[in-house]
């Protein structure tokens, strides 16, 4: 009885007082996760409900993946009605990832070429009644077998000027042959005479007519175009032109000296000049030398320097006094680098003609020269075209070991405005500034009259 109620117990999964040390942990399962109180058969099959469901999410996972990585994801065709820029760059990712076909290039069709128009003044002469009719360009279209053409004719000079012909044919369609005229009569056995032949477009004395045009030639010198002193070469035929339409200027004219060992103040004078006879006129209007005036006129006023002094220029003599020394006086040389006879800017224009032809012959002794285009200088707003000049050992007697000078030009008026010299150790000796040119202007004796300037009561002093 108690074998049978133990029994009984144990079928039912009741709990016995020795329960869990009779059976072992693998049969008896329950002695280890003991039930809970109300639970049933139910939360267990809930429990594997939700493990199968994770499985298969796993396997539905795993299988979706495997799938698009063989395949790929698809591609978004753009709809309809999305918006122009959305299409196009949905367009272009797709062009990208197809395959595109070989590109084939078709040739365009032929565009017809109307013949160009022949001058009068060729050797072509007017078709006459004797002269067979040129041919027209009609006559290249095919024509069918055993039908006649009308005949063509070639409009009379009356009716190429202003007379409209009766039956103007239809317009043509570029790309397209026009169709052949309907037949107008029956075809017949007697031979039909031959077709005139296009006559090839070679053979049309175009290109004589277009050579016999004259042309109007152009004045360029064979050096402005080739050789390496193209550039130079018109550059100084430009500042040559200028200058030779100039009779005489006025110009503000800023200078810096390297004289008697030491660089001299900066100097702003007022400079005229006139070519002929040579007359220059110098007033230092600056602080360095201020009262003091020049006057020298080639040929005139005993050819010598007239020179109004200014306070301190002389010993022992007071401003305003007035004296008249010669141009190759050892006073005069001492205070400047150039003599009277070389100032202006013609010199420098012909000094620079003359070192382009020796360079051009290959003598260097004078120097060198170097185009160097536009540049800018803190002097000027605009850019002026530089050229650079280098001066070997003994070319000039106030550069013994040589030096470098730069030289530019106004690309405006073709004048040169500015002047730098340096020695052979960099050291600046020369430094001169042409602006505010004033040209033409009318300038006759009085203004380099040294008497009428001054007065003649001022040689008593």
């Amino acid at each position: 009885m108690g074998v049978d109620t133990s029994a009984r117990q144990y079928s039912e999964g009741a709990p016995g007082p020795d329960n869990s040390s009779v059976f072992c942990d693998g049969c008896r399962i329950d002695s280890l996760f003991p039930r809970r109180t109300g639970a049933g058969e139910n939360g267990k099959d809930s429990g594997m409900l939700g493990k199968r469901k994770v499985l298969r999410l796993l396997v539905g996972l795993s299988l979706g993946l495997a799938f698009f990585g063989c395949v790929g994801l698809p591609r978004r065709r753009p709809p309809l009605d999305a918006p122009a820029q959305e299409q196009q760059v949905c367009k272009r990712r797709w062009r990208r990832h197809a395959v595109q076909p070989p590109v084939t290039q078709v040739p365009a069709d032929p565009i017809p070429v109307e013949p160009l128009p022949v001058p009068p003044a060729t050797s072509i002469t007017t078709p006459t009644t004797t002269s067979p009719a040129p041919p027209d360009p009609l006559s290249r279209v095919p024509r069918p077998t055993g039908a006649t053409a009308p005949p063509v004719t070639s409009p009379s000079p009356i009716a190429a000027r202003g007379t409209p012909p009766s039956d103007p044919p239809p317009p043509l369609t570029p790309g397209l042959e026009p169709p052949p005229p309907p037949p107008t009569a029956p075809p017949s056995s007697a031979p039909q005479p031959d077709l005139p032949r296009s006559t090839p477009r070679t053979k049309v004395p175009v290109t004589p007519a277009r050579t016999e045009v004259p042309t109007q030639p152009t004045p360029i010198t064979p050096a402005v175009t080739n050789g390496p002193f193209a550039a130079l070469r018109q550059l100084h035929q430009a500042s040559t032109r200028q200058y030779a339409r100039i009779d005489a200027y006025i110009v503000r004219l800023t200078r810096r000296e390297f004289v008697k060992g030491k660089l001299q103040p900066e100097e702003v004078l007022l400079f005229k000049f006139r070519k002929a006879p040579l007359s220059v006129y110098l007033k230092w209007v600056g602080q360095a030398g201020r009262g003091r005036e020049v006057v020298y006129v080639k040929g005139q006023h005993e050819n010598k320097l007239h020179t109004l002094l200014a306070a301190g220029d002389m010993p022992f003599a007071p401003a305003g006094k007035r004296i008249a020394l010669s141009p190759d006086s050892v006073f005069v040389r001492g205070a400047s680098r150039h003599s009277i006879t070389e100032a202006g800017i013609g010199t420098l224009i012909d000094h620079f003609g003359t070192l382009i032809d020796a360079l051009e012959r290959g003598d260097t002794r004078q120097g060198t020269l170097t185009y160097l285009g536009l540049q800018k200088r803190p002097e000027f707003i605009a850019p002026v075209e530089g050229v650079e000049w280098k001066l070997p050992p003994g070319a000039e007697e106030g550069l013994p070991r040589g030096g470098k000078r730069w030289c530019f030009v106004d690309p405006e008026n073709h004048l040169p405005v500015l002047i730098i010299t340096h020695d052979d150790r960099g050291q600046e000796v020369e430094y001169y500034r042409y602006d505010r040119f004033q040209y033409p202007v009318p300038l006759d004796d009085t203004d380099f009259d040294p008497d009428k300037l001054w007065g003649a009561a001022r040689d008593q002093r």
